[in-house]
């Protein structure tokens, strides 16, 4: 085994995102992949868990569960959906389309905001389709996915491959914010990303 001699690192956001991309080069390799959209931190199990226990937002959420069931209850069969949702996306389109989920991606020190960021980067350079999973539009993050791919003018996919356009993702984008404000849950992610949506304007047919 060689000897290494690790020493801490002091780095710009911008500089790591570089990195993490480089990483994703070694293996397109000048292709554009499939991105398979899925909640992670959010979602309806996420809202769920925040009306059980009475919390009032993903912090407040953390708090009360500890990071031990907060992985447990929320994190982690959310992270497994994702994954098994990436391979039903790969195995429908053939199985040699490169397909990328988020749920393995761990940056030490990255708050929700920088992940966002970091997916929004990739999504505009290196992905050519988005596929969401059913639910997706109870996720901050997804939704924020789906207005960035629409801005872009990546097509957008539900978990059953049909395209899913702008105005159709608005539709279930309310829906599921009258849902949860009906229930006395404020989605503000979802409202955010909302607002993002509405002010794209949608290119010539």
């Amino acid at each position: 085994m060689l000897a290494t001699n690790e020493r801490p690192h002091s780095r710009a956001f911008r500089e790591e995102v570089n990195i993490v991309l480089s990483a994703f080069d070694c293996v397109l390799n000048s292709e554009k992949a499939v991105y398979a959209s899925s909640d992670l931190t959010t979602g309806r199990r996420f809202y769920r868990l925040l009306r059980e226990c009475g919390a009032r937002d993903p912090a407040d959420l953390r708090s009360k569960l500890g990071d031990e069931r907060y992985r447990r209850e929320l994190f982690e069969p959310n992270q497994l959906a994702a994954n098994a949702f990436a391979r039903s996306v790969r195995e429908r389109l053939g199985g040699s389309t490169l397909v990328i989920t988020p749920a393995p991606l761990t940056v030490p020190g990255w708050s929700q905001q920088e992940y966002l960021r970091f997916f929004e980067t990739l999504i505009r350079t290196r992905i050519k389709a988005v596929f969401c999973n059913e639910g997706w539009e109870y996720s901050n993050g997804c939704t924020f996915e789906f207005a960035v791919a629409h801005e872009a003018g990546i097509p957008t996919h539900d978990s059953a491959h049909a395209l899913i356009d702008r105005s159709r993702g608005l539709e279930l984008i309310e829906r599921a914010v009258r849902e949860l404000e009906s229930a006395g849950v404020e989605p503000i992610g979802l409202r955010r990303h909302q607002a993002l949506l509405q002010s794209i304007t949608e290119p010539p047919p």
